[in-house]
């Protein structure tokens, strides 16, 4: 199947905007059976999140505050790219932001579509090392309760027993800590 095969845009309607989000309603011509559908799907700024090693076997992770679910979760730090930034820049930001370090050797890992159904979103993980101490910059609109070093066999525990919920966090682990294994 070619590009040409795929799916014909007859619409593109843009719904809602704001500064994360710009959700569409897109009437589409569907190839196989030709049949017109309405078709939701929003684009959002691309993401980073960052595994930060405090040494060969410990992590460095956050406890922030989800609002959606109404809950503390244990994640890597993680961030939205400004637009126009370049994406170690936020990996950058993100690290110090969020946990109070600076990482001499940031390492681009993986880039993945976290939804691909809905949206053309990209998230780069990026593994931070060599890391050194200073203070968290936290964005008013995060509620970070802790920062903690976990050894990776502690994560891999949490995880086993589904004390991990967060997807970025998840992919991240197996991808940094676990394919070695």
């Amino acid at each position: 199947m070619t590009i040409s095969d795929n799916w014909k845009t007859l619409e593109n309607n843009r719904i809602y905007e704001n500064r994360w989000i710009t959700l569409y309603q897109d009437k589409v011509q569907v190839s196989s059976s030709g049949n017109t559908i309405e078709y939701t799907w929003y684009k959002s700024p691309d993401v980073v999140v960052i595994v930060p090693f405090f040494d060969e076997n410990t992590l460095v992770m956050i406890k922030q505050f989800r609002y959606p679910l109404q809950k503390i979760l244990l994640e890597f730090p993680a961030g939205h790219i400004n637009h126009g930034e370049n994406v170690l820049t936020t990996a950058k930001r993100e690290l110090l932001e969020e946990t109070g370090y600076i990482a001499k050797i940031l390492e681009h890992v993986y880039s993945y579509h976290p939804s691909v159904s809905k949206s053309r979103q990209v998230v780069h993980l990026f593994k931070a090392t060599d890391l050194t101490k200073d203070k968290p910059r936290y964005e008013s609109t995060e509620v970070i309760t802790d920062i903690e070093t976990i050894p990776v066999r502690r994560l891999k525990e949490l995880i086993k027993d589904k004390k991990v919920e967060n997807a970025g966090t998840l992919i991240a682990y197996l991808i940094c800590c676990n394919l070695n294994d």
